[in-house]
């Protein structure tokens, strides 16, 4: 089966941008751990110079995971998880464009030897997220992905793929680019826009229903970051769109996996957040704190890698949990409390 034309362009687009190393986007740095910004300081120059994520998101409790990240370029997040799953883990990066991938196996060896592995944990692969059930992978325990379905022509397809290879209790977390309105069907021909991730972005509050569908929970906002439209003809276009790259959590449960509300203590024994766990922009949990949460988020923890760092006690009373937040608000937010963040990425 042949790809998309889209995608062909998207390969074509970001090949060439391999070449011209005349755009790049921005680090998150200031939503990660010191432990991970130390790791993307190690990252080789070659892969950092072709970063075009719209954000680093790295899950929780992957110590020997199988994981699993859809449009990984240059392989800047396989690296970083490869140490971070350790040696007995492995990471399998995928994209679309060759030359991406040409980057990230040329630069494996080095990277392996950086963090002390005799050979390499992790592989990628050429290869679409419209058609991942075509590799023959076997389920992975986590999945993630950084600003690639925005560039993704059926969504709809590489969402069921992607749960489909998830294991159940299996998290999968996303960071990509989401708008505020619909596109113009006519503006996806705009092969710039599509590939920079405007004119093929969802709207944001299109995520759950995409999700759900497709067997997973509603998703939990944990970051959000501004992309700025400076070229005034495509803001013009674009019909004074709004756009943001924003994370989510989203996992699928196992079968029958169901319980009602809870209180929750956190352990502290999730790395990097040995007093605080922050789930979502809007809950905190502090080490040997109770916090009621719904049946939704009981079930989560419960069901998931989470159980280990959660005591989970029933909870009698009634509690709405929040979700499904709109990054644009959160956006607002932050500004409002002089915390705006930077842009990921311009469009000029």
């Amino acid at each position: 089966m042949s790809d998309h034309a889209l995608t062909t362009v998207v390969s074509g687009f970001y090949s060439e941008l391999n070449e011209k190393l005349n755009f790049k986007t921005r680090v998150n740095s200031q939503d990660l751990p010191e432990r991970i910004n130390k790791l993307i300081e190690k990252l080789s120059e070659e892969t950092m110079k072709r970063y075009y994520g719209s954000g680093i998101v790295v899950p929780e409790n992957i110590k020997g995971a199988r994981i699993l990240d859809i449009g990984c370029g240059s392989g800047s997040l396989v690296f970083i998880l490869a140490n971070l799953v350790g040696p007995k883990g492995y990471v399998v990066g995928i994209d679309v464009c060759p030359s991406q991938i040409s980057i990230a196996q040329q630069e494996s060896d080095k990277q392996a030897a950086a963090w002390g592995y005799d050979k390499p944990n992790f592989e990628f692969h050429v290869a679409n997220a419209e058609r991942l059930l075509d590799l023959g992978f076997e389920p992975f325990d986590v999945i993630v992905s950084n600003g690639v379905f925005c560039l993704i022509p059926d969504k709809e397809k590489a969402f069921k793929a992607t749960g489909d290879l998830l294991k159940p209790g299996g998290q999968f977390y996303i960071n990509d680019v989401y708008t505020d309105r619909e596109q113009p069907e006519e503006l996806k021909s705009n092969e710039k826009l599509w590939s920079l991730g405007t004119t093929g972005s969802m709207v944001w509050s299109d995520l759950k229903d995409i999700a759900v569908k497709n067997g997973f929970t509603v998703p939990y906002l944990t970051q959000a970051a501004p992309v700025d439209i400076k070229n005034e003809e495509y803001k013009k276009l674009l019909n004074n769109a709004k756009y943001t790259c924003a994370a989510w959590r989203l996992f699928k449960l196992p079968p029958g996996a169901k319980r009602g509300p809870a209180t929750v203590t956190y352990l502290g024994t999730i790395e990097d957040y040995e007093e605080t766990f922050p789930w979502d922009v809007d809950l905190m949990f502090m080490k040997g704190q109770p916090v009621n949460v719904d049946a939704e988020l009981a079930t989560i923890l419960a069901f998931t890698t989470f159980k280990k760092n959660f005591d989970i006690k029933d909870y009698n009373g009634t509690v709405t949990t929040k979700r499904n937040q709109d990054p644009f608000k959160r956006m607002a937010d932050l500004a409002n409390e002089g915390r705006a963040p930077e842009p990921i990425y311009s469009v000029e």
